[in-house]
């Protein structure tokens, strides 16, 4: 099953200096989750550099605002969270 998987982190079409600027805008802590840079691999390579960094720094404003103590991957991937911080 492991050779299935796309890893579209590594792949030529995913912009790896656009990428690493992304993850500077991340806690320190959090810069090596997989998940969490697969999403934005794949958020990069869909939507491009400025609205996914756009979209990143809306949420960390988010999490900031309402003092989210989880991993930042599933507060981006998971809406219910989000709604919930934005109706605190």
């Amino acid at each position: 099953m492991e050779d299935k998987i796309i890893r579209v982190e590594t792949q030529a079409t995913v912009d790896q200096e656009a990428l690493s600027r992304l993850l500077r805008l991340v806690s320190e802590r959090q810069r090596d989750d997989k998940r969490l840079i697969r999403f934005l691999a794949f958020r990069l390579k869909i939507d491009g550099f400025d609205a996914t960094k756009m979209f990143l720094s809306r949420k960390l404003i988010e999490i900031e605002r309402c003092r989210f103590g989880g991993d930042l991957y599933d507060f981006l991937k998971d809406d219910d969270e989000s709604k919930a911080c934005r109706d605190v």
